[in-house]
């Protein structure tokens, strides 16, 4: 039988990477429902593979929350092909045996800026919060959109570019995954 492994996005095992004064009520939900998966994902005897979580490891636990837009530049890319190349040469050394692993996929968040997989938030996010422009108009320029987070869209032009074709899923649609398997 071959192990199953999955790919998933750093704040799956690790909370406390997440922005710091998240809304408490959604961070809770959110752990809840990271959790369960968690459990699932144990329970049927998938591995997983850590990614890393590009937000903390470029800006640390006192940073604020950000657009997609901010993100989209050449050096965050450059960083975030780099923190992935490890990630990658595991992938393709498990693809190698294809007798012995089966790479399911990978999970991200919805709404993330850097692991949302179907949506992200963006808008016209930066500056100060003293400048001329109250902070009130910027703060409602942020929308979800449908599109991936800057992480999830290099990750996936690296795999493309290695050869490499895999699922994509957000926290609920994987779940939605497991329970149309069982």
């Amino acid at each position: 039988m071959r192990k199953q492994i999955i790919l998933i996005s750093h704040c799956f095992l690790n909370d406390a990477a997440k922005l710091k004064n998240q809304p408490v009520k959604e961070q809770a939900e959110e752990r809840r429902k990271k959790r369960t998966l968690l459990g699932d994902l144990i329970k049927s005897g998938i591995d997983m593979i850590q990614l890393p979580c590009p937000e903390f490891y470029l800006y640390g636990s006192e940073r604020w929350g950000h657009a997609a837009s901010q993100f989209d530049h050449p050096f965050y890319r450059q960083e975030v092909r780099r923190m992935l190349e490890p990630i990658l040469l595991q992938v393709e050394s498990y693809l190698e045996r294809p007798d012995r692993f089966e790479i399911l996929g990978v999970i991200g968040i919805d709404g993330s800026p850097s692991c949302g997989v179907h949506d992200t938030y963006d808008g016209d996010w930066g500056g100060e919060f003293c400048g001329p422009v109250p902070v009130q108009e910027t703060i409602d320029t942020l929308k979800r959109e449908e599109k991936p987070g800057v992480f999830m869209e290099v990750l996936r032009t690296m795999l493309k570019e290695r050869g490499i074709c895999l699922p994509f899923y957000s926290l609920d649609s994987f779940e939605e995954s497991l329970r149309e398997q069982a």
